[in-house]
């Protein structure tokens, strides 16, 4: 979620800051979110799929209370959020780069074209939905271990090579499943705790190099090391700072859901002040995380649950 912060705290176009800025926001750019949808899969299987696993009550989720509880944690904040896009770039539109009407057509499209909406993020959600939805498949594919592997091939290939449909974010059901897939083995495999954990030091120089080759080949592979990297720094975090991300740790999706409209009301009271551009950026990611961590303990303490669940939170 760091990572995603990052993406969006560039102060102007994306690009065109300082070259540390840049260096900084195509490095998260690389690879973030095939990062967040692995990180998914690797919860999802530890909450859902995990044979014999007692959840909630000690009752086990079946595939209609799974889809009951993502339709409400994923549908509805999308629904919610497309709304409140809506309404603020028509209140600012002139400071916003990618202007809306408003008219039954749009809000449609809106919709069923969730990358083409007001709050293009949103992509990620419904592509979400869809690899939630495909939890049996999941669950049959990972018994065997041919199977498994079989399965992470035919993806490796979608990967690569499928339709490029837009129309609920099909395509990038295609394109992104691998990465949801490989969180789905490295958390039936137990991948990081039997294996990275024990070689911290060497998996962080693993994965700069991958991505350094990545560079200069294919963008699969700057994903992998951007991935590998990611999970050393989080595992030496974990060893000598275990308290680094304590602080909103609880909150990520908020913070996805959150954090750009906080990120960007910043940047336009920038546009017209003359404040120093480093430290402006630094509060930008700043308050890209505890905006949204202040936002949903104050709904916490409303407890009321119609509000908790149009921002994605959890209730009992």
């Amino acid at each position: 979620m760091l990572w995603v912060v990052i993406g969006h705290s560039p102060l102007g176009e994306p690009g065109g800051g300082p070259s540390w800025e840049n260096a900084l926001y195509h490095f998260a750019y690389s690879f973030h979110m095939p990062l967040f949808m692995l990180v998914s899969g690797w919860l999802f299987y530890l909450t859902r799929l995990k044979a014999n696993e007692l959840i909630w009550g000690g009752q086990k989720w079946n595939y209609s209370q799974i889809m009951k509880d993502k339709a409400l944690r994923l549908l509805l904040p999308g629904f919610v959020f497309s709304v409140v896009a809506f309404a603020l770039k028509i209140a600012f539109s002139g400071e916003m780069a990618r202007q809306v009407e408003v008219n039954i057509l749009d809000i449609i499209h809106a919709y069923l074209y969730p990358y083409d909406n007001p709050m293009r993020e949103l992509w990620f959600i419904a592509t979400l939905f869809w690899l939630f939805t495909l939890s049996p498949v999941w669950k049959i594919v990972l018994k065997q271990e041919w199977s498994m592997w079989v399965a992470l091939t035919t993806l490796a290939v979608l990967h690569f090579f499928h339709p490029y449909i837009e129309f609920l974010c099909i395509g990038r059901v295609f394109e992104y499943a691998i990465w949801f897939y490989l969180g789905l083995i490295i958390s039936k495999t137990g991948f990081v705790e039997n294996v990275l954990s024990n070689y911290v030091g060497i998996t962080l120089l693993v994965g700069v190099i991958i991505y350094i080759l990545g560079v200069y080949s294919l963008r699969a592979i700057t994903i992998l090391g951007g991935i590998t990297f990611s999970f050393a720094f989080a595992l030496v975090a974990d060893k000598y700072m275990p308290r680094l991300f304590f602080s909103f740790r609880d909150y990520t999706y908020q913070i996805f859901l959150l954090g750009i409209f906080a990120q960007m009301l910043l940047k336009i009271v920038y546009r017209y002040v003359n404040w120093p551009y480093i430290p402006v950026f630094v509060l930008c990611i700043a308050i890209g995380l505890y905006v949204p961590v202040l936002v949903s303990k104050l709904i916490e303490k409303i407890n009321w649950k119609p509000l908790a669940l149009c921002v994605g939170l959890k209730t009992k």
